[in-house]
């Protein structure tokens, strides 16, 4: 193997991706970034003992050109030998009935379609199949200034996992100038999407003007310095989660559909850590967490230094009060129960 695959097969290991007796299901659009993963994924089967498969999915926006990229993918994967399959999503008509952007749309419908392909591989072959993204450093680093636009907390200032439930991210190591140089030298095909070079989406902004005129501008090595900095973000997240796990599974106690947390061992802690504390708490409360924004953390780290009786209405069935100890976080059903218990 040449520098450019050994240095994708170290990251692999090292962040153990992939283990023998694994399906891959390579999502494959036919891009130079999926191109790549396939063709070096196909090159490490036997030595990583893994089952490779590629997956097309097919968003029907751009008419003649979606056409060609599957066939282009189509014929890609019978010449490496490796099954291949196909799926044909309405992306315009999600996007329509969900008031979502196209990209968003099209973001659902592929990972909905890949899971799904997933799960039927897995019970056909009655093993692990995880599926493995394109993303690659210079996607690190977009999603990094990404998160940073939004106001994001530290796991997103981290960016994306190598390995999240059941994907993989092979190519988080290495640029998208090495991938492409590697798919010249090795005289490898692969089609483009036109609607990559457009800037009406905020990633293609981000990617096509932004980073350019930051390289240009401020530093070559902007997007390697976003990458070192995602890193440390992601250690100090990892580090304060494990912590918070750890203060959770000491200090405080479920009872009922309630999580009673100790106030004043949690509010003589700095902010930070209270944060990742009741983030901690309500995740094993079991309350999905898509709704709670910052200013619902902030109110509920405020209860903590509230006195006795406090009340605070949350989304998702959610209250919060305190109790002589403790502040309770809890389920509505668990409050409209007492009520009844009272009456």
């Amino acid at each position: 193997m040449d520098r450019f695959t050994n240095q994708i097969l170290a990251f692999i290991r090292q962040q153990d991706l992939l283990k023998p007796g694994d399906g891959v299901l390579v999502g494959f659009s036919g891009g130079a970034d999926s191109s790549c993963l396939l063709r070096v994924l196909a090159g490490m089967t036997r030595l990583l003992g893994i089952e490779l498969y590629a997956a097309h999915v097919n968003h029907n926006l751009r008419g003649a050109e979606a056409q060609r990229d599957e066939a282009f993918c189509r014929s890609t994967a019978a010449e490496l030998g490796i099954p291949f399959f196909c799926v044909s999503v309405q992306v315009r008509e999600k996007a329509a009935r969900e008031g979502l952007s196209l990209e968003e749309a099209a973001r659902l419908l592929r990972y909905k379609a890949l899971e799904e392909l997933r799960q039927r591989l897995a019970a056909e072959r009655k093993g692990p199949v995880v599926i493995a993204a394109a993303h690659h450093a210079g996607d690190q680093a977009e999603t990094i200034l990404l998160n940073l636009f939004r106001g994001s907390g530290l796991r997103g200032l981290g960016g994306m996992a190598p390995a999240r439930d059941r994907l993989v991210r092979p190519l988080l190591c290495v640029s998208r100038a090495d991938i492409l140089a590697w798919m010249e030298q090795k005289g490898f095909p692969y089609v483009t999407d036109s609607t990559n070079l457009c800037e009406d989406c905020t990633r293609n902004f981000l990617r096509n003007r932004l980073m350019p005129l930051i390289r240009e501008g401020i530093n070559q090595r902007a997007e390697e310095h976003i990458l070192a900095a995602g890193l440390r973000c992601s250690e100090a997240d990892r580090y304060l989660r494990q912590e918070a796990e750890a203060f959770c599974r000491e200090e405080t106690s479920l009872s009922g559909d309630c999580i009673l947390i100790p106030r004043r061992r949690l509010k003589e802690k700095p902010q930070i850590f209270r944060r990742y504390v009741i983030i901690e708490a309500l995740t094993r409360l079991g309350v999905p967490l898509k709704d709670f924004g910052e200013p619902h953390i902030a109110q509920l780290d405020r209860a903590l230094s509230a006195g006795k009786g406090f009340h605070l209405d949350l989304p998702n069935r959610v209250f919060a009060e305190n109790r002589p100890e403790y502040t309770a976080v809890c389920l509505r059903e668990q409050r409209d129960e007492n009520k009844k218990q009272q009456e």
